[in-house]
């Protein structure tokens, strides 16, 4: 059921920690930026290191928190007909639910303040795979939909973990779309979890014995799920979902039409196993008020972060984007929304990165207005700086912006405005 504009709205201001706050102490601290590593494994699951020695590494590259996202579960199953549940092989790796979700939660949580990083806990879940060959083919057996996977943080009661829906289908009746998804989604959610689709951009194939393990690309679950908070960007050259027009400014635009009850933010993702990667190839910024596990998860859920992805040097370098109103000089930022009376000042500030000590190159900035390029400006100097005058349109208008630099392209979470003039 659609909302009403100004319901969605009130429905924002009353949950929104950085407008109007829930503690006075929390209000007055002058806001920060954190570098958060997002989507680490560890050897729980399929890292050959452990959680301290892997936040020692990433605390090395300078991250300031470290979000582990050890996989739920890593198992699958094939059963024989007629009694697939009783006549039944079995293969089961390392994960969560087997290393015991109380000792991860708390192993990890203990790590606060050794390495002078903090570290929260999370999972990586697969809700659903399919046989689409039995192991019995002469071309041997193939599973799909099993590495289309959900960033579920902020779940830290073992009990409700370990209830989250893994399991909830049957892998013997072919792919079932979004509904396996859309009942992990609505669980974790209810478990209080903030969610992001992982690598929707990514496929995989990968040979177990004679088990293929096949998954395409899979961004259209992000228009056909609902009640997620977002998706993670990783590689370079697997970018395309947030090109303008693309799908999340799809789902974005349905945000604003009331068809979904909340934005859809944008996060990025490391996927580190310890080897392979920079461990400052993808950093998710994120501005809090204080230095806490918690306040980390309130500005995730408010969309106050802005995504960097790394070439060979330094990626360019986001300090604000904000929106005024030009006749009251109310102002919103990365994932709030601006009741303006008339036009409107956008500004964007920032740095341009690269190599050490490079000062070659120039800044590409793309102002993307409601899906479409309102704007693209190039600029020369290391530190950039650039605003735009619009016009408060009718409806909720939605802005963010590309910034992309010789070694690396930076993406901001949306700011909304709505015309205070309407009714």
């Amino acid at each position: 059921m659609k909302q009403t504009l100004l319901g969605r709205l009130a429905a924002a201001a009353a949950s929104a920690f950085f407008i109007y706050g829930s503690c006075a102490a929390a209000e007055n601290a002058e806001p920060q930026w954190l570098r958060v590593a997002v989507h680490v494994h560890t050897n729980v699951s399929t890292s050959q290191y452990s959680p301290a020695e892997t936040l020692q590494a990433l605390g090395k590259g300078g991250a300031d928190a470290v979000i582990f996202t050890d996989s739920l579960t890593r198992r699958w199953e094939f059963g024989m007909w007629p009694f697939p549940s009783l006549i039944r092989r079995v293969v089961e790796q390392p994960s969560v639910l087997r290393y015991g979700p109380e000792r991860y939660v708390r192993e990890i949580q203990e790590l606060n303040g050794a390495e002078g990083s903090l570290a929260l806990p999370a999972v990586e879940a697969a809700p659903f795979y399919y046989w689409a060959r039995t192991p019995f083919d002469r071309r041997g057996g193939q599973i799909r939909s099993w590495q289309q996977h959900l960033l579920v943080l902020g779940v830290t009661d073992p009990a409700r973990l370990a209830a989250l829906p893994t399991r909830a289908f049957d892998p013997y009746h072919g792919d079932r779309g979004a509904e396996p998804y859309q009942r992990f989604i609505d669980a974790a959610v209810d478990a209080g979890g903030l969610v992001f689709w992982a690598h929707p951009m990514t496929g995989h194939l990968a040979q177990h014995g004679r088990i293929e393990d096949f998954t395409e690309p899979y961004p259209h679950l992000l228009k056909m799920t609902r009640g997620y908070h977002g998706f993670a960007l990783t590689y370079l050259g697997y970018l395309s979902l947030v090109d303008p027009g693309g799908v999340w400014d799809q789902v974005l635009e349905e945000y604003a039409a009331g068809k979904r009850s909340r934005p859809v933010w944008v996060i990025g993702e490391l996927d580190w196993r310890g080897t392979g990667r920079k461990p400052d190839a993808v950093v998710t910024w994120v501005q809090v008020r204080a230095r806490t596990p918690e306040a980390i998860l309130d500005a995730m859920r408010q969309g106050r972060m802005w995504v960097a992805i790394r070439n060979e040097g330094n990626p360019p370098a986001i300090v604000s984007f904000s929106i005024t109103d030009v006749l009251s000089s109310r102002q919103a930022t990365l994932g709030q929304t601006l009741e303006a009376t008339a036009a409107v000042r956008v500004t964007i500030s920032g740095a341009r990165g690269g190599k050490e000590g490079s000062t070659t190159g120039s800044t590409r900035i793309t102002l993307i207005r409601n899906g479409k390029v309102f704007e693209i400006r190039d600029l020369p100097d290391a530190s950039f700086s650039a605003d735009w005058i619009d016009q408060a349109l009718g409806g909720l208008t939605i802005y963010r912006a590309i910034v992309e630099g010789p070694n690396g392209v930076a993406y901001t979470n949306p700011i909304f405005v709505v015309n205070g003039r309407l009714p």
